[in-house]
């Protein structure tokens, strides 16, 4: 059951649901306000080109902030960009002499190459701020003036991007140092008791608008605040403020409770509640308030020892539940043995885990990062054609709008035309006539930038509509920063909104002429990645633990988990397509979400199994094998399609058709169960898409 898939809500009300407040949405904010405030009044002071400011400004959003460690390692990764791309135009305008060519083709090759890492590196804000710079930089050499004075005016803009950045790593340090463990517990018993009392509404057969609103609040919690959780729990590891038996413990709380806030957002959009008996609602409330206050152990006892078969939403609710009863029950050896379990996401990354596993074989990244090139390109020479250096800002439009996936442009394209017109048409125009003529000194114009940022931040918060945050602050900075102050002439914010124009127009022609991509292959792909994940996360955690495999472990986890969060971003955009297709996609799309939901329970149920054999049964690690082997043919008939349909198929027929040397127990019969289901799914899934 997918979150959205209820197509009675209107887009207006899920835009409302999604910027409505949550745990951590406050305080990110006013962080980022202020850092856009401080960043502005030492960006007054050191007095740089006001061209390199918005851009600078807009890379704040790269930045994560969720914590000051976070911070910091992307402080470093944009410093880093920023310097390879300096580096990169000032070699080549220095080899070719400025030769206005030169400068064309050096900025296609760059913007292709800024795109195509983009799209396939694990810490894109790297290759995004190599590009970013390739271009201020290279764009300079269109003024005819000394070598000497470009040279630099060539270091402006790594400046201009570091103060920027460390402003951002100065607040984080600052203003969120809080204690983790204790953010941790309270964010917990906030979503177990918002879930508990949906379900006591549930069972009480209270008002449908009294079960409406505390639904959207556990629906604001499942979309809007469920990564906050593993941030918490990422920083309680690293500085070891507990046990490994409490870290295992809130590990396996949190992951727990991100299934039963999505299963619990969407349970009122299928009224299962209705036929269901009021005890059984009761028992679930009960057992999910032990599960906040921490009593694990109460769950078995609440629910009893019966075990459910059926495969409904409550069916999983309680079965959730039971699983995370289990893992609370876990031996203090069986704790120590499934350490990488709980090791957080920061081990380091090799070098091929620094790219998607198929980052040179698939020739959709380099269609895609051809696509960016052009566009960018194209902008560049027009407004160099024209000689109207005014309407630049169609570059930057491109460039920090299109790199995102394709399969999705039509609605993101939606999206920016009403941020960029909320954020330059509407507060940016009309600071400029109503505004800023009424201030005095850089107190004023400070807090207008800090309250737009602020307002940016919060929609950025968004998962689905986060694209209007940034083109709202993107494009107000724009108009903001026509000079080191209020500005005062209505001409250069024509000249601004012009270019965004360009930029979009020439974006959308590019896009939808040059072999369009449809957002259901897209997600058929992340399913197929999703499962590969899966078979290496399966063959991992039967093995002896070692730092190699949690790091191995961390690393996947990451990338599972930005997937899951991409999947219902991508099905939300299929509405968004043209016929006379949309209609097979929806329902393609929806068969894919319900396929990525049955390898999480598959993988949700492997989570119970005991590492070690148990006496007189040696079939577990043959199942496990062939569960692991399964989904590996599954995700080979995902992404090859029909050219690695036949292997796929074999693979799959190998694991399911095993025979086992005894009946496997209760628990490895309910993973086998879980896996058919994902087989079917996906084979449905490949004859729809073959």
């Amino acid at each position: 059951m997918s979150l959205f898939s209820s197509e009675n809500v209107s887009e207006l009300n899920r835009f409302w649901r999604e910027i409505a407040p949550v745990p951590g949405r406050m305080t990110g904010s006013l962080r980022f306000a202020l850092t856009a405030a401080l960043a502005t009044l030492l960006l007054l002071i050191i007095q740089p080109p006001v061209g390199f400011i918005a851009p600078a400004m807009f890379m704040l959003f790269l930045l994560p902030h969720d914590s000051p460690h976070l911070c910091f390692k992307g402080c470093i990764v944009l410093i880093i960009g920023a310097a390879l791309g300096t580096t990169s135009a000032l070699l080549l305008m220095g080899a070719t002499g400025d030769h206005p060519l030169a400068r064309v083709v050096g900025l296609a090759v760059f913007t292709f190459l800024a795109a195509f890492f983009t799209r396939t590196s694990v810490i894109p804000g790297l290759p995004m701020a190599f590009g970013c710079l390739t271009y201020m930089v290279i764009s300079l050499w269109e003024y005819k003036t000394r070598a000497e004075r470009i040279l630099h005016l060539s270091l402006w803009p790594m400046g201009t991007v570091a103060t920027v950045a460390l402003c951002a790593v100065v607040v984080e340090y600052l203003f969120n140092r809080t204690d983790p463990l204790a953010g941790l517990n309270r964010e917990t018993k906030a979503r177990c008791a918002a879930l508990e009392r949906l379900f006591r509404l549930f069972a009480a057969r209270e008002k449908a608008d009294e079960i409406g609103r505390q639904s959207a609040i556990v629906r604001r919690y499942a979309i809007t605040g469920r990564g906050h959780l593993h941030v918490l729990l990422e920083r309680i590891s690293k500085d070891e403020l507990c046990d490994a038996e409490e870290c295992r413990r809130l590990k396996a709380l949190t992951l727990a409770l991100d299934r039963l806030l999505v299963l619990g957002a969407g349970i009122e959009a299928v009224r299962e509640f209705e036929p269901a008996d009021s005890a059984r609602l009761e028992r679930i409330a009960e057992a999910i308030g032990a599960a906040g206050q921490g009593r694990l152990e109460e769950i078995v006892t609440i629910f009893g020892d019966s075990a459910l078969a059926g495969d409904g939403e409550l069916d999983r609710i309680e079965n959730t539940l039971r699983h995370l009863a289990d893992s609370g029950a876990a031996s203090a050896a069986d704790l120590t043995t499934a350490a990488p379990q709980t090791e957080a996401s920061g081990g380091s990354h090799s070098i091929k885990h620094l790219l998607l596993p198929d980052t040179f074989s698939n020739s959709d990244y380099f269609l895609y990062a051809l696509k960016v090139s052009l566009c960018a390109t194209i902008c560049y020479v027009i407004y160099n054609a024209l000689g109207w250096p005014g309407i630049s800002t169609a570059f930057f439009t491109v460039y920090f709008t299109a790199l995102s996936t394709t399969g999705t442009s039509n609605r993101k394209l939606l999206i920016r035309v009403i941020g960029s017109t909320i954020g330059g048409l509407i507060l940016g125009i009309g600071c400029l006539v109503f505004v800023y003529p009424n201030l005095e000194g850089v107190q004023g114009f400070l807090l207008v930038i800090a309250a737009v940022s602020f307002l940016g931040a919060w929609c950025a918060a968004s998962p689905y509509y986060g694209y209007i945050g940034l083109q709202i602050a993107f494009s107000f900075n724009l108009l903001a920063f026509e000079r080191l102050g209020a500005p005062i002439q209505m001409t250069p914010a024509r000249d601004r909104l012009l270019g965004i124009t360009l930029g979009f127009l020439v974006m959308f022609l590019i896009f939808h002429q040059v072999r369009p991509e449809r957002t259901v292959d897209s997600m058929r792909i992340l399913l197929g990645r999703l499962l590969s994940g899966s078979a290496e996360l399966v063959g991992l955690l039967s093995l002896e633990p070692d730092p190699a495999a949690r790091a191995r472990i961390a690393h996947i986890k990451q990338q599972m988990a930005d997937i899951a969060v991409n999947l219902p971003n991508f099905a939300h955009a299929v509405k968004f397509e043209f016929p006379p297709d949309r209609a097979a996609d929806m329902r393609l799309s929806n068969e894919i979400q319900k396929a990525a939901g049955a390898a999480e329970d598959l993988l949700f149920s492997l989570r119970t199994w005991p590492l070690t054999e148990e006496p007189g049964n040696q079939s577990l690690r043959e199942i496990r094998d062939c569960i692991e082997n399964g989904l590996r043919g599954l995700a080979c008939l995902l992404e090859d399609g029909r050219n690695g349909h036949e292997q796929g198929l074999a693979t799959i027929d190998t694991a399911s058709a095993n025979q086992f040397r005894n009946p496997p127990p209760s628990y490895a019969a309910k993973a086998i169960a879980n896996f058919r289901e994902l087989q079917m799914a996906c084979d449905a899934i490949a004859s729809s898409t073959a």
